[in-house]
């Protein structure tokens, strides 16, 4: 007679090509998540680096939206559209100067 029992080892649920194979109906759950992250890591770039309105660094004297001169579009669709400098604006922005936070 032995005297160990007989050692049992319970398998956990992992998350990985096994489970993918085992369950293939997870593949289109992982796909569309793949891409919503993906999209949504794109879009926090893309705002990140061409948003005038958003601001890493709090350092630099300008705020982004300060460095946006008026005659710049940054409108995605521009029809029939010119952007002229306001020279009464401009002449405001002298004489206050700029706010630093």
């Amino acid at each position: 007679m032995s005297t160990n029992p007989k050692i049992v080892v319970e398998h956990r649920f992992g998350f990985g090509f096994v489970a993918l194979k085992k369950f293939p109906e997870l593949i289109p759950l992982c796909a569309i998540m793949t891409v919503a992250i993906a999209g949504t890591a794109a879009f926090i770039g893309y705002a990140l680096k061409t948003k005038p309105d958003i601001r890493i660094n709090k350092n630099v004297t300008l705020p982004p939206w300060e460095r946006v001169s008026p005659d710049e579009c940054k409108k995605m669709i521009r029809i029939n559209q010119e952007y002229k400098p306001i020279p009464e604006l401009e002449k405001l922005k002298k004489e206050i100067g700029s706010f630093k936070y």
